[in-house]
């Protein structure tokens, strides 16, 4: 008699069920990790807009105004990054939209800047105070 060699039917079933359960589980994953990337880069853009209206507005720097907001800001942001969800600019005057930072002046030497997910829901929103006599201790 002649021994056979290889797997049968069943023993390839069990294995295909198995990756398939396993597959079932690690795929959701990935796609919600995908998603929190993408939400975790407009959050750096976030950053990335205080952190530059605050310099400016530190040094003494105008920002020009038009339409509610700092075009001159959105301009010099919009040259390096663009949006997580579309690819387009990741920067815009105003009220944000899907994966956009909206930067708005609020008229008073201060500037509140939001960050929206792809659903075009606020996920963050930071508010840049331009610095005070007194705040400035030599």
């Amino acid at each position: 008699m002649r021994k056979r060699k290889g797997f049968t039917l069943l023993e390839l079933m069990i294995v295909v069920v198995i990756l398939g359960v396993l597959a079932l589980i690690a795929v959701p994953a990935l796609l919600n990790a995908v998603e929190e990337s993408k939400e975790s880069t407009v959050s750096g853009n976030v950053s990335a807009a205080a952190s530059t209206v605050s310099s400016r507005l530190a040094i003494g720097a105008t920002i020009e105004t038009a339409g509610g907001g700092a075009n001159d800001i959105v301009a010099l942001l919009n040259a390096s990054s663009e949006n997580p969800f579309t690819g387009a600019a990741a920067f815009v005057s105003g009220a944000c939209g899907a994966g956009e930072v909206g930067i708005t002046d609020n008229g008073d030497d201060s500037f509140t800047i939001t960050g929206c997910d792809g659903a075009g829901d606020q996920l963050i929103s930071k508010t840049v105070y331009a610095p005070t006599d007194s705040a400035i201790n030599l």
